[in-house]
């Protein structure tokens, strides 16, 4: 049976960047690219190479995350997306616009959501969501 793709929230990155971040979240992810299981999207890299520090460090990030597979929101999907915001909202549930979009675009294309943030955690419980906090 083939793994499931995971998509990689921003969050789960950043933690995995972090000197101090979890030696085991920097194996996974290094394993789940071996294994060409994991995923982003140009959400996720718009994201990521806004923090940059410098123009080397964008070019660096700008390669390796050009280098995933992605998940890309569709023009066609984009009723679905509003449907999706206006779902959550009906439900109370109020998170940035850029979360509803990336915790679509895993749903929609059968992934796995890993991040660390509670905004995932709270679209999980009021949707299809499969979401993995890798802290928790």
């Amino acid at each position: 049976m083939k793994p499931k793709k995971i998509l990689v929230d921003t969050s789960a990155w950043i933690l995995s960047f972090k000197k101090s971040g979890p030696e085991e979240l920097q194996t996974f992810l290094k394993n789940g690219i071996d294994q060409n299981i994991i995923l982003t999207t140009p959400l996720v890299i718009l994201e990521l190479l806004q923090g940059c520090k410098t123009e080397r460090e964008y070019a660096e990030f700008k390669e390796r995350f050009g280098s995933l597979d992605n998940c890309l929101l569709e023009s066609i999907q984009w009723e679905k997306a509003y449907r999706f915001g206006f779902m959550l909202r009906k439900k109370g549930i109020t998170v940035p616009t850029m979360d509803i979009l990336i915790a679509f675009l895993s749903i929609e294309n059968g992934c796995v959501l890993l991040h660390h943030d509670n905004h995932f955690r709270l679209i999980a419980k009021h949707s299809d969501l499969e979401a993995l906090d890798f802290l928790t």
